[in-house]
Protein backbone atom coordinates (compact mmCIF):
# COMPACT_ATOMS: atom_id res chain seq x y z
CA UNK A 1 0.00 0.00 0.00
CA UNK A 2 2.79 2.38 0.96
CA UNK A 3 4.58 1.65 -2.33
CA UNK A 4 1.41 2.46 -4.28
CA UNK A 5 1.09 5.78 -2.45
CA UNK A 6 4.73 6.63 -3.22
CA UNK A 7 4.23 5.77 -6.86
CA UNK A 8 1.12 7.98 -7.00
CA UNK A 9 3.04 10.81 -5.33
CA UNK A 10 5.84 10.51 -7.88
CA UNK A 11 3.34 10.58 -10.74
CA UNK A 12 1.80 13.78 -9.33
CA UNK A 13 5.19 15.42 -8.93
CA UNK A 14 6.39 14.65 -12.45
CA UNK A 15 4.22 17.25 -14.25
CA UNK A 16 5.32 19.91 -11.75
CA UNK A 17 9.02 19.07 -12.11
CA UNK A 18 8.75 18.86 -15.89
CA UNK A 19 7.03 22.26 -15.89
CA UNK A 20 9.88 23.78 -13.87
CA UNK A 21 12.42 22.19 -16.19
CA UNK A 22 10.62 23.66 -19.18
CA UNK A 23 10.64 27.14 -17.62
CA UNK A 24 14.36 26.85 -16.88
CA UNK A 25 15.06 25.65 -20.41
CA UNK A 26 13.11 28.55 -21.95
CA UNK A 27 14.90 31.07 -19.71
CA UNK A 28 18.32 29.68 -20.66
CA UNK A 29 17.29 29.65 -24.34
CA UNK A 30 16.25 33.31 -24.17
CA UNK A 31 19.55 34.28 -22.57
CA UNK A 32 21.36 32.35 -25.30
CA UNK A 33 19.41 34.16 -28.04
CA UNK A 34 20.20 37.56 -26.51
CA UNK A 35 23.90 36.69 -26.25
CA UNK A 36 23.98 35.37 -29.83
CA UNK A 37 22.28 38.45 -31.29
CA UNK A 38 24.52 40.81 -29.31
CA UNK A 39 27.60 38.86 -30.44
CA UNK A 40 26.54 39.16 -34.08
CA UNK A 41 25.86 42.88 -33.61
CA UNK A 42 29.19 43.55 -31.95
CA UNK A 43 30.96 41.99 -34.93
CA UNK A 44 29.71 45.02 -36.91
CA UNK A 45 29.69 47.64 -34.17
CA UNK A 46 32.70 49.36 -32.64
CA UNK A 47 31.55 49.31 -29.01
CA UNK A 48 34.09 51.93 -27.91
CA UNK A 49 32.85 54.31 -30.58
CA UNK A 50 29.23 53.66 -29.61
CA UNK A 51 29.96 54.49 -25.97
CA UNK A 52 31.85 57.54 -27.17
CA UNK A 53 28.72 58.78 -28.95
CA UNK A 54 26.78 58.27 -25.73
CA UNK A 55 29.36 60.21 -23.70
CA UNK A 56 29.27 63.11 -26.17
CA UNK A 57 25.46 63.18 -26.47
CA UNK A 58 23.49 66.22 -25.37
CA UNK A 59 22.32 65.79 -21.81
CA UNK A 60 19.50 68.35 -22.16
CA UNK A 61 17.58 66.45 -24.85
CA UNK A 62 18.23 63.17 -23.01
CA UNK A 63 16.76 64.60 -19.80
CA UNK A 64 13.73 65.95 -21.65
CA UNK A 65 13.22 62.53 -23.27
CA UNK A 66 13.39 60.86 -19.86
CA UNK A 67 10.73 63.20 -18.48
CA UNK A 68 8.47 62.38 -21.44
CA UNK A 69 8.94 58.64 -20.90
CA UNK A 70 8.16 58.89 -17.17
CA UNK A 71 5.02 60.93 -17.89
CA UNK A 72 3.96 58.48 -20.60
CA UNK A 73 4.12 55.60 -18.12
CA UNK A 74 2.06 57.55 -15.59
CA UNK A 75 -0.51 58.14 -18.33
CA UNK A 76 -0.40 54.44 -19.23
CA UNK A 77 -1.34 53.57 -15.66
CA UNK A 78 -4.35 55.89 -15.98
CA UNK A 79 -5.37 53.96 -19.11
CA UNK A 80 -5.18 50.71 -17.15
CA UNK A 81 -7.27 52.21 -14.34
CA UNK A 82 -10.02 52.95 -16.88
CA UNK A 83 -9.88 49.37 -18.18
CA UNK A 84 -10.03 47.92 -14.67
CA UNK A 85 -13.40 49.46 -13.83
CA UNK A 86 -15.60 47.38 -16.17
CA UNK A 87 -14.22 44.21 -14.51
CA UNK A 88 -15.21 45.44 -11.06
CA UNK A 89 -12.05 47.17 -9.82
CA UNK A 90 -12.41 50.72 -8.57
CA UNK A 91 -8.84 51.41 -7.49
CA UNK A 92 -7.74 55.02 -7.25
CA UNK A 93 -5.11 56.18 -9.73
CA UNK A 94 -2.25 56.49 -7.22
CA UNK A 95 -2.64 52.84 -6.25
CA UNK A 96 -2.79 51.74 -9.88
CA UNK A 97 0.31 53.85 -10.60
CA UNK A 98 2.20 52.11 -7.77
CA UNK A 99 1.21 48.66 -9.05
CA UNK A 100 2.08 49.64 -12.63
CA UNK A 101 5.56 50.76 -11.65
CA UNK A 102 6.14 47.71 -9.45
CA UNK A 103 5.38 45.60 -12.52
CA UNK A 104 7.96 47.58 -14.50
CA UNK A 105 10.48 47.03 -11.70
CA UNK A 106 10.06 43.25 -11.83
CA UNK A 107 10.17 43.29 -15.63
CA UNK A 108 13.85 44.17 -15.30
CA UNK A 109 14.56 40.82 -13.66
CA UNK A 110 11.94 38.41 -14.99
CA UNK A 111 12.83 36.59 -18.24
CA UNK A 112 10.32 38.42 -20.43
CA UNK A 113 9.40 42.01 -21.27
CA UNK A 114 5.84 41.10 -20.25
CA UNK A 115 6.89 39.29 -17.06
CA UNK A 116 5.89 42.30 -15.01
CA UNK A 117 2.28 41.70 -16.04
CA UNK A 118 2.29 38.61 -13.83
CA UNK A 119 3.30 40.75 -10.85
CA UNK A 120 0.60 43.31 -11.62
CA UNK A 121 -1.94 40.49 -11.88
CA UNK A 122 -0.86 39.23 -8.44
CA UNK A 123 -1.39 42.61 -6.79
CA UNK A 124 -4.71 43.27 -8.49
CA UNK A 125 -6.24 39.80 -8.16
CA UNK A 126 -5.40 39.04 -4.55
CA UNK A 127 -6.80 35.50 -4.99
CA UNK A 128 -6.61 32.70 -7.57
CA UNK A 129 -10.30 33.15 -8.40
CA UNK A 130 -9.74 36.73 -9.54
CA UNK A 131 -6.62 36.11 -11.65
CA UNK A 132 -8.47 35.61 -14.98
CA UNK A 133 -10.32 38.95 -14.62
CA UNK A 134 -7.17 40.85 -13.61
CA UNK A 135 -5.16 39.25 -16.40
CA UNK A 136 -7.89 40.09 -18.88
CA UNK A 137 -7.59 43.81 -18.10
CA UNK A 138 -3.86 43.62 -18.80
CA UNK A 139 -4.47 41.79 -22.06
CA UNK A 140 -6.94 44.51 -23.07
CA UNK A 141 -4.37 47.14 -22.09
CA UNK A 142 -1.74 45.46 -24.30
CA UNK A 143 -4.03 45.03 -27.29
CA UNK A 144 -5.34 48.60 -27.16
CA UNK A 145 -1.80 49.96 -26.87
CA UNK A 146 -0.71 47.76 -29.79
CA UNK A 147 -3.50 49.03 -32.06
CA UNK A 148 -2.41 52.63 -31.46
CA UNK A 149 1.25 51.76 -31.99
CA UNK A 150 0.73 49.91 -35.26
CA UNK A 151 -1.33 52.83 -36.60
CA UNK A 152 1.62 55.14 -35.95
CA UNK A 153 3.91 52.72 -37.78
CA UNK A 154 1.70 53.00 -40.87
CA UNK A 155 1.70 56.80 -40.59
CA UNK A 156 5.50 56.73 -40.35
CA UNK A 157 5.86 54.39 -43.34
CA UNK A 158 3.55 56.59 -45.43
CA UNK A 159 5.57 59.68 -44.50
CA UNK A 160 8.91 58.19 -45.61
CA UNK A 161 7.56 55.76 -48.20
CA UNK A 162 10.51 56.09 -50.57
CA UNK A 163 12.99 55.04 -47.86
CA UNK A 164 11.05 52.00 -46.69
CA UNK A 165 11.57 48.54 -48.26
CA UNK A 166 8.51 47.55 -50.32
CA UNK A 167 7.95 44.36 -48.30
CA UNK A 168 7.76 46.39 -45.07
CA UNK A 169 5.53 49.10 -46.49
CA UNK A 170 3.00 46.73 -48.05
CA UNK A 171 3.04 44.45 -44.98
CA UNK A 172 1.99 47.40 -42.82
CA UNK A 173 -0.55 48.51 -45.40
CA UNK A 174 -2.13 45.07 -45.21
CA UNK A 175 -1.68 44.34 -41.49
CA UNK A 176 -3.07 47.54 -39.98
CA UNK A 177 -6.62 47.38 -41.38
CA UNK A 178 -6.75 43.61 -40.79
CA UNK A 179 -5.74 44.00 -37.13
CA UNK A 180 -8.30 46.76 -36.56
CA UNK A 181 -11.00 44.69 -38.26
CA UNK A 182 -10.22 41.63 -36.14
CA UNK A 183 -10.20 43.62 -32.89
CA UNK A 184 -13.47 45.43 -33.63
CA UNK A 185 -15.28 42.27 -34.78
CA UNK A 186 -13.62 39.87 -32.33
CA UNK A 187 -16.88 38.77 -30.59
CA UNK A 188 -18.27 37.66 -33.93
CA UNK A 189 -15.06 36.01 -35.13
CA UNK A 190 -14.43 34.21 -31.84
CA UNK A 191 -17.87 32.64 -31.43
CA UNK A 192 -17.13 29.49 -33.51
CA UNK A 193 -13.88 29.00 -31.56
CA UNK A 194 -15.63 29.36 -28.20
CA UNK A 195 -18.22 26.81 -29.25
CA UNK A 196 -15.54 24.12 -29.71
CA UNK A 197 -15.17 23.55 -25.98
CA UNK A 198 -17.85 23.05 -23.32
CA UNK A 199 -15.84 25.04 -20.79
CA UNK A 200 -15.41 27.91 -23.25
CA UNK A 201 -19.10 27.80 -24.15
CA UNK A 202 -19.91 28.30 -20.48
CA UNK A 203 -17.84 31.47 -20.18
CA UNK A 204 -20.12 34.42 -19.36
CA UNK A 205 -20.30 36.49 -22.54
CA UNK A 206 -21.16 39.70 -20.70
CA UNK A 207 -17.79 39.48 -18.91
CA UNK A 208 -15.78 38.15 -21.83
CA UNK A 209 -16.94 40.87 -24.22
CA UNK A 210 -17.34 43.63 -21.66
CA UNK A 211 -15.21 46.07 -23.70
CA UNK A 212 -17.42 45.53 -26.75
CA UNK A 213 -20.75 45.71 -24.91
CA UNK A 214 -19.79 49.18 -23.70
CA UNK A 215 -16.84 50.34 -25.83
CA UNK A 216 -16.41 53.66 -23.99
CA UNK A 217 -13.53 52.48 -21.71
CA UNK A 218 -11.75 50.87 -24.69
CA UNK A 219 -12.13 54.01 -26.80
CA UNK A 220 -10.82 56.15 -23.93
CA UNK A 221 -7.93 53.73 -23.54
CA UNK A 222 -7.17 53.89 -27.27
CA UNK A 223 -7.16 57.72 -27.19
CA UNK A 224 -4.78 57.70 -24.24
CA UNK A 225 -2.59 55.19 -26.08
CA UNK A 226 -2.30 57.55 -29.03
CA UNK A 227 -1.05 60.27 -26.67
CA UNK A 228 1.28 57.88 -24.82
CA UNK A 229 2.97 56.64 -27.98
CA UNK A 230 3.20 60.16 -29.39
CA UNK A 231 5.12 61.14 -26.25
CA UNK A 232 7.51 58.21 -26.74
CA UNK A 233 7.96 59.09 -30.42
CA UNK A 234 8.91 62.62 -29.30
CA UNK A 235 11.29 61.09 -26.74
CA UNK A 236 12.99 59.16 -29.56
CA UNK A 237 13.23 62.34 -31.61
CA UNK A 238 14.95 64.04 -28.65
CA UNK A 239 17.32 61.10 -28.15
CA UNK A 240 18.18 61.16 -31.84
CA UNK A 241 18.81 64.90 -31.58
CA UNK A 242 21.12 64.38 -28.58
CA UNK A 243 23.18 61.95 -30.68
CA UNK A 244 23.15 64.20 -33.74
CA UNK A 245 21.26 61.69 -35.92
CA UNK A 246 20.23 63.08 -39.29
CA UNK A 247 16.87 61.30 -39.55
CA UNK A 248 13.58 62.73 -40.89
CA UNK A 249 11.29 63.58 -37.96
CA UNK A 250 8.46 61.51 -39.47
CA UNK A 251 10.74 58.45 -39.57
CA UNK A 252 10.52 58.08 -35.79
CA UNK A 253 6.83 57.20 -36.18
CA UNK A 254 8.08 54.10 -38.01
CA UNK A 255 11.30 53.33 -36.14
CA UNK A 256 9.97 53.35 -32.58
CA UNK A 257 6.86 51.18 -33.19
CA UNK A 258 8.71 48.54 -35.24
CA UNK A 259 11.59 48.36 -32.75
CA UNK A 260 8.99 48.00 -29.99
CA UNK A 261 7.20 45.16 -31.76
CA UNK A 262 10.46 43.32 -32.43
CA UNK A 263 11.63 43.65 -28.82
CA UNK A 264 8.50 41.95 -27.42
CA UNK A 265 8.95 38.81 -29.53
CA UNK A 266 9.34 36.25 -26.70
CA UNK A 267 12.59 34.67 -27.88
CA UNK A 268 15.13 36.80 -25.99
CA UNK A 269 15.76 38.03 -22.44
CA UNK A 270 13.62 41.16 -22.02
CA UNK A 271 14.17 42.08 -25.67
CA UNK A 272 17.91 42.54 -25.14
CA UNK A 273 19.72 42.11 -28.43
CA UNK A 274 16.57 42.17 -30.57
CA UNK A 275 15.88 45.77 -29.61
CA UNK A 276 19.39 46.94 -30.47
CA UNK A 277 19.42 44.94 -33.71
CA UNK A 278 16.09 46.53 -34.69
CA UNK A 279 17.48 50.04 -34.17
CA UNK A 280 20.63 49.22 -36.16
CA UNK A 281 18.57 47.90 -39.08
CA UNK A 282 15.82 50.54 -39.07
CA UNK A 283 18.12 53.52 -38.61
CA UNK A 284 20.37 52.06 -41.29
CA UNK A 285 17.51 52.63 -43.75
CA UNK A 286 18.10 56.36 -43.20
CA UNK A 287 21.86 56.30 -43.50
CA UNK A 288 22.73 56.07 -39.79
CA UNK A 289 25.86 54.06 -39.05
CA UNK A 290 25.69 50.98 -36.80
CA UNK A 291 27.62 52.62 -33.96
CA UNK A 292 25.22 55.56 -33.65
CA UNK A 293 22.21 53.30 -34.08
CA UNK A 294 23.52 50.97 -31.39
CA UNK A 295 24.14 53.91 -29.07
CA UNK A 296 20.51 54.98 -29.51
CA UNK A 297 19.43 51.46 -28.54
CA UNK A 298 21.56 51.73 -25.41
CA UNK A 299 20.11 55.15 -24.67
CA UNK A 300 16.56 53.80 -24.93
CA UNK A 301 17.56 50.89 -22.66
CA UNK A 302 18.74 53.45 -20.10
CA UNK A 303 15.22 54.97 -20.18
CA UNK A 304 13.67 51.55 -19.62
CA UNK A 305 16.13 50.80 -16.82
CA UNK A 306 15.54 54.08 -14.99
CA UNK A 307 11.76 53.73 -15.22
CA UNK A 308 11.97 50.18 -13.94
CA UNK A 309 14.18 51.17 -11.02
CA UNK A 310 11.68 53.89 -10.09
CA UNK A 311 9.20 51.06 -9.60
CA UNK A 312 11.44 49.71 -6.86
CA UNK A 313 10.52 52.67 -4.64
CA UNK A 314 6.85 51.77 -4.00
CA UNK A 315 7.80 48.10 -3.72
CA UNK A 316 10.56 48.66 -1.14
CA UNK A 317 8.71 51.36 0.80
CA UNK A 318 5.72 49.07 1.16
CA UNK A 319 2.34 50.23 2.35
CA UNK A 320 -1.01 48.45 2.21
CA UNK A 321 -3.29 48.21 -0.80
CA UNK A 322 -6.70 46.83 0.12
CA UNK A 323 -7.85 45.21 -3.09
CA UNK A 324 -10.99 43.86 -1.44
CA UNK A 325 -12.17 47.35 -0.58
CA UNK A 326 -11.26 48.57 -4.06
CA UNK A 327 -13.79 46.28 -5.74
CA UNK A 328 -17.15 47.72 -6.63
CA UNK A 329 -19.90 46.12 -4.57
CA UNK A 330 -21.73 44.48 -7.45
CA UNK A 331 -18.61 42.56 -8.55
CA UNK A 332 -16.78 41.99 -5.27
CA UNK A 333 -15.96 38.50 -4.08
CA UNK A 334 -15.98 37.67 -0.40
CA UNK A 335 -12.73 35.71 -0.40
CA UNK A 336 -10.46 38.46 -1.77
CA UNK A 337 -7.83 39.25 0.86
CA UNK A 338 -5.83 42.40 1.35
CA UNK A 339 -2.69 42.57 -0.78
CA UNK A 340 0.50 44.20 0.30
CA UNK A 341 2.09 46.84 -1.94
Amino acid sequence: MYQHLCMASNVEQKPESSGKARVRFLSVAKVAVSILVLWLLLRRVDLGQAFGFLADSGKGPWSAALVLVVLSQALSSFRWQILLRPLGYSLDWVRVLKIYYIGMFFSLFLPSVIGGDGIKTFYIAGTWRRIPAALYTLLADRVIGMTALILYSLVGAASVWSRVPPWMAFSLLFAVPVIYLVVVLLPRFSQPILDLSRRMRELPRERLFVYWTDPTPALKGWTISMVVHLMIVLAHLLMGSSLGLDVPKAAWFLIYPLAGFISVIPVSLNGIGLREAAYVYLLGLFGVGPEKAFSLGLMWFSMVLINGLLGGLPYLLGGELKVKEALTTENAESDIPESRI
